[in-house]
């Protein structure tokens, strides 16, 4: 018998997209040529995100993770890691992203950039855990290393990235390629160890965030291919072998060890109990977390219709972003009624159409299938069916499930360029064309990330225009004490949608800063007309009324704030002014005390507290609040002539009275 025959009987039939296992290389992954794709990929990273070191914290969440966030602020610390694990801040519960923002804080300090930093490294990381991960399941080096190009430079990923709010995306995706690697290598090598890894590793990307809860459904997608470990259909022969695209030559011998007979479904159930279980476990926790945050809105709002259609249409917005990322903005605002019939009809044909393609090739090509399944899949948490805010999508939501769709594009583009013959060297042109485009965009995008102005005035004019945009555009120019350029997008929020109570609370703060007290007035009426327990307008409204000398409906509006807030030092503090210009001396020095009791730096109240017992000849207490109030403030000259001419009132008094 011809042994080269009896070889060839013996290899099994191959569907594209099979990858023969090279064996040999001792050196592993870590060959040169692999370590100069690992650099040059985080060269073009670094091309696009470095100049985040010089970004500024934004004005959306970003003060609820750092700026405003003493938790963070102080570091890390025994009682602030056990704030970590108990808060739900947000409406969410993800300890390591608290915790990491903490390591940040005690590095940084109040350096915006260097929390960007630690963005763009983590970042950085998981392009080289993708090129690692899809280099060691497929044994394809070059299309795994532009898988890993587009996932770096992709401009839809700059929200994951160049937004420290986001820590959360990029540390919750680099435990959670950590534990697909590790998978992996329990896969080709059966070393239970790699399994249990790989499960603590899922539990620490869920600790950073739930949205790779649909992680043990990609498990399941690559034990059929390219792992080999499901075999629900017998591949078709192929004459393309798998060299469609460059095979690795640096293998682990170790990691290789031959054909190994591929367990059946039920085993490949049963080894993913735990991962279903967390993911089970934290689907919940992000579900009551949400809901105690108030952020899931009721079907009431959005029935579950409409929720379903909305995600159709979505699934194609993506896919339309993914080609052709323009328009990007931070906040993309939910149709609701308005979705078009047309969107959704053919958003529903182009998604049946692309699912049965790649069904009918799942012998022969099962990358369509599997990368299809992955996009879809995964995305299935950010969809809207529970509807979080009152966005339709968001491009963060994209960082891992485009992965399924880069893997079907550079494969099926592999497969193409063999059947058109085209040349290795005009292969490798096209995707270095393409990266370098996508950068390019994506270096765009991402300085517009720069600072809340930059980044809001972007939406505005590139997305469709928001009361939410506006408004927060508007916040941006207040921040930066550029009071008269927020007027006029928060004027053209309230005209867009009058009842849009943070437009009329900003501009009602606006006015009010310009003294325009009965105007503010109203737009702080417009805004308790929709929200009456936000005791902030209330405030703001009675500190108008005070200075319009409107001093009954302010003391209700005071009184309103002490309602909502009890211990509220402020509303304290204009009741005890108000009282005393209504000459109801001891409810002023009553309400004085009690905002003293609240909040100590509070001293214009001593001197209200001075001003009644004066005017109520009560000379000795007033000197000595006058005292106290000189010991705490040596530099204040005025309480000392006050304190001055009181004790010569005294001593006049005092000469008056004496026979």
């Amino acid at each position: 018998m011809n042994p080269a025959a009896a070889t060839t009987s013996r290899e099994p039939e191959r569907s594209e997209g099979t990858i023969a296992l090279p064996r040999g290389d001792s050196r592993g992954f870590f060959n040169r040529r692999n370590l100069i794709l690992c650099g040059l990929l985080v060269a073009a990273t670094l091309c696009v995100y470095v100049q985040v070191r010089g970004f500024q914290f934004i004005i959306v969440d970003d003060d609820i993770y750092v700026e405003d966030n003493e938790h963070v602020r102080d570091g890390i610390s025994p009682a602030n890691l056990r704030w970590a694990f108990t808060t739900l801040r947000d409406g969410n519960w993800f300890p390591l992203t608290w915790i990491s923002l903490m390591v940040d804080a005690s590095a940084y300090g109040t350096w915006a950039g260097g929390y960007h930093i630690t963005n763009l490294i983590l970042h950085a990381a998981n392009v080289l855990l993708v090129f690692a991960t899809f280099s060691k399941m497929t044994r394809n080096v070059l299309p795994s290393a532009l898988v890993a190009a587009l996932f770096a430079i992709h401009p839809l990923h700059v929200q994951s990235v160049a937004w420290v709010a986001e820590r959360k995306d990029v540390l919750s995706m680099f435990f959670g390629l950590c534990a697909l690697y590790a998978y992996v290598c329990y896969a080709q090598n059966g070393r239970a160890r790699g399994l249990l890894v790989s499960v603590l590793l899922f539990l620490c990307s869920l600790c950073a965030k739930q949205t790779l809860v649909t992680l043990p459904f990609v498990l399941l997608l690559i034990d059929y291919w390219p792992l080999g470990r499901l075999r629900l259909w017998r591949p078709l022969p192929s004459a393309e072998d798998s060299a469609v695209v460059e095979t690795t030559q640096a293998a682990d011998s170790h990691d290789a060890p031959g054909p190994v007979r591929a367990p059946g479904l039920k085993s490949l159930l049963v080894e993913k109990i735990p991962f279903f279980v967390l993911s089970a476990v934290f689907c919940v926790v992000a579900t009551v977390a949400q809901s105690r945050a108030k952020y899931v809105l009721s079907l009431e709002m959005i029935p579950f219709g409409t929720r379903i259609l909305n995600a159709v249409v979505v699934y194609w917005l993506y896919l339309q972003k993914a080609l052709f990322p323009v328009g990007l903005v931070i906040y993309y605002p939910h149709p609701g009624s308005r979705l078009g019939q047309g969107d959704v009809a053919f958003a529903l044909v182009f998604l049946l159409g692309v699912t049965t393609l790649a069904v009918a090739n799942i012998r022969k090509r099962p990358y369509l299938l599997i990368g299809w399944l992955w996009y879809l899949g995964t995305l299935v948490p950010m969809i809207g069916l529970v509807q979080i805010g009152g966005q339709q999508m968001a491009d963060r939501y994209t960082y891992f499930p485009l992965l399924g769709c880069y893997l079907v594009v550079v494969w099926l583009g592999a497969s193409l360029a063999k059947r058109l013959e085209w040349r290795p060297l005009a292969l490798r042109s096209i995707a270095a064309a393409v990266v370098i485009i996508y950068g390019s965009v994506a270096f765009v995008q991402a300085s517009y990330w720069h600072d809340s102005i930059s980044l809001l005035r972007h939406a505005v004019v590139a997305g469709e225009e928001t009361p939410y945009c506006l408004t927060m555009l508007g916040w941006s120019y207040v921040n930066a004490k550029r009071f008269r350029e927020a007027v006029r997008p928060v004027r053209r929020a309230i005209e867009l949608n009058p009842d849009f109570e943070p437009a009329q609370f900003l501009l009602g703060c606006v006015l009010q800063k310009d003294s325009k007290f009965d105007e503010a007035a109203e737009h702080f009426r417009a805004a308790l007309a929709t929200d009456d327990e936000k005791a902030v307008a209330h405030l703001n409204l009675g500190t108008c009324l005070l200075a319009l000398r409107d001093y009954g409906h302010a003391r209700w509006e005071f009184e309103r704030v002490v309602e909502l807030e009890p211990d509220n030092a402020r509303a304290q503090s204009y009741l005890a002014d108000l009282s005393l210009q209504l000459h109801k001396y001891d409810e002023a020095i009553a309400h004085a005390r009690r905002a003293l009791e609240l909040d100590p730096s509070q001293t214009q109240c001593r001197q209200f507290i001075v001003v009644a017992l004066r005017d109520q000849g009560r000379l000795d207490e007033a000197i000595e609040q006058l005292r106290q109030l000189v010991a705490a403030a040596p530099d204040d000259s005025a309480s000392q002539r006050e304190l001055q001419r009181l004790l010569a009132q005294r001593a006049s008094k005092s000469t008056t009275a004496s026979p």
